[in-house]
């Protein structure tokens, strides 16, 4: 089984029901496959979407035979462990605290501040009381996480 070939089959597949596709991760090998999709939305990701989601991803696997043998299928949002991988992620955190790796010139730097704003080019992140907000590059960004509020 082709991980790309099934990516490619569950992305179509997942489109109508306006959420998108995150990650595939394959685990286990033989009767004891698991198949984990990961799906995002603009908005939220609800219970009843991943159903939907489950229900049809399920049934495009049995009818193209991309995954051998017996699976378990389990679908979900990310979460919030996950790296933020796609622009357009961002919007939905915007007033929350980033947890960021950021690529500079002669190395790395990490940075957690509060999501302030965000356009197609760069967030801007404030990171204290007397500092000013700063402007991070999508393009620099090596990882962006949530962090959680608990």
């Amino acid at each position: 089984m082709a991980a790309a070939e099934l990516e490619s089959l569950v992305d179509n597949c997942i489109s109508k029901h306006g959420v998108h596709l995150i990650e595939i991760a394959i685990k286990g090998e033989g009767n004891g496959k698991t198949v984990e999709v990961f799906i995002d939305a603009e908005q939220s990701v609800t219970t009843e979407m991943c159903s939907e989601v489950s229900r049809e991803v399920g049934e495009m696997i049995e009818s193209s035979g991309v995954v051998r043998g017996s699976y378990r299928l389990t679908v979900s949002s990310p979460g919030i462990a996950r790296p933020l991988k796609f622009v357009w992620q961002y919007k939905k955190h915007i007033g929350r605290q980033l947890s960021l790796r950021v690529r500079l010139q002669d190395g790395e730097r990490d940075v957690v501040g509060r999501m302030e704003s965000m356009d197609e080019n760069e967030i801007v992140l404030s990171s204290g009381k007397n500092t000013a907000p700063e402007s991070i590059g999508f393009d620099s960004i090596v990882e962006a996480r949530v962090v959680a509020p608990w």
